[in-house]
């Protein structure tokens, strides 16, 4: 507005000292063109010119409005229609029209305001259709439309290679993406589930601390998958050969995690399977001493140790306080067959279904019945047993 003024200004004292200069009324101008001649003041000379200026200065004005480049109206034209055949693109996207979505989209990027809009779409209906090679060139072409889209592309790239099963060139596409953005949620969100895929549970735990302050997840689904992720790095080591493996694994976890209950349980199993009762008992009873947990007595009923007339000990000394409890007795009773203590295990299992019918009790008793000959008894046990079920 200011320069308009200024413009202004100037224009006023310029003809200001025209009319100054010329106010004799002297002075004229002579045009002879193809033997005509016209003749004319100086001064209607000098505003003719002027209106020939503003006039050839508006034409241009509009030349450039309707011609000029990126602002013109032509170039505004084809952004409109660039923008419809764009949104008829995504509507073909949403309704799964994926050949015509893509073509649709590729042709009006050139003239879209938004071309990595186009691009990456494109790419998404492609992969729908199960076109990789479209997907490859709508994803480079995405690149070299708009700077600094690198994240936003690499995340489309990772997300269409999962949804395609490839998870590992998914994990190599996400490990790139993170050296540009060490802390986006969603490449550790997708880092995550890959890892989680591929079994790579090792990483998984690596990665969990970086999800605690994002959104994602809440406390409890991190500590889910922290727990999931020792569960099978434990049940991994188990199945090795060497059965120091196994313990060496548990050695390794972080320590907030050996404290959880269900991974105290899952290694007493894992213990068990790999005939490591000894270290099961042990594990085990510190825990039970600590803190009274039915599901970890039960574990302890199932350990056949070298030491088991001191697990016999100490289920004995629980009992006072915890007398009506299915479990405690389930456990002693099994102990005492594992003793051989015959009478005193049939007495314990019959209590511990007084009390609450266990998955396991009945079938026991029943083997027990039919090792002494009651196979009757034998027969009514294992039918308990199965209408438990």
């Amino acid at each position: 507005m200011r320069r308009w003024f200024i413009v202004f200004l100037l224009s006023l004292l310029a003809t200001s000292y025209i009319f100054l200069r010329l106010e004799d009324g002297g002075g004229y101008l002579l045009i002879v063109l193809a033997g005509k001649q016209i003749e004319m003041s100086l001064m209607v000379a000098a505003v003719i010119n002027a209106l020939l200026f503003i006039a050839l200065f508006l034409v241009l004005r509009v030349i450039r409005a309707v011609f000029g480049g990126k602002h013109g109206l032509i170039s505004w034209a084809r952004k409109q229609r660039s923008m419809n055949r764009t949104t008829q693109g995504l509507i073909a996207f949403v309704e799964g029209r994926w050949d015509f979505s893509r073509k649709t989209l590729a042709r009006s990027a050139d003239n879209s305001p938004t071309p990595l809009i186009n691009y990456l779409f494109a790419a998404r209906a492609s992969s729908a259709a199960g076109d990789s090679k479209a997907v490859d060139k709508f994803l480079k072409q995405a690149e070299l439309s708009t700077k600094g889209a690198d994240v936003a592309i690499g995340l489309t790239q990772a997300e269409l290679q999962i949804q395609n099963n490839q998870f590992e060139q998914a994990l190599a596409t996400l490990i790139r993406v993170r050296k540009i953005k060490h802390k986006h949620p969603e490449v550790l969100t997708l880092l995550l589930r890959v890892y989680c895929q591929l079994n790579d549970w090792d990483q998984v735990l690596k990665l969990l601390p970086s999800l605690k302050n994002s959104d994602r997840f809440s406390p409890d689904e991190l500590l889910e998958l922290a727990r999931q992720a020792c569960f099978e790095k434990l049940k991994r080591a188990a199945m090795l050969p060497e059965s120091h493996q196994l313990l060496e694994q548990w050695r390794q976890l972080p320590a907030e995690h050996k404290k959880d209950q269900r991974l105290v349980i899952c290694y007493a199993e894992q213990l068990i399977k790999c005939d490591l009762h000894d270290e099961a008992e042990q594990l085990l009873a510190e825990k039970i001493q600590r803190h009274y947990q039915p599901e970890l007595v039960s574990r302890y009923g199932d350990v056949v140790s070298s030491k088991l007339a001191k697990q016999l000990s100490l289920v004995e000394k629980l009992l006072p306080v915890h007398a009506n409890d299915a479990t405690l007795l389930f456990a002693v009773g099994k102990i005492h067959l594992a003793l051989k203590n015959v009478q005193l295990a049939e007495e314990f299992l019959k209590r511990s279904l007084r009390h609450g019918q266990l998955p396991g009790t009945a079938a026991l008793l029943g083997r027990l019945y039919s090792q002494r000959g009651q196979y009757q008894k034998s027969a009514e046990a294992y039918a308990a047993e199965i209408s438990e079920r």
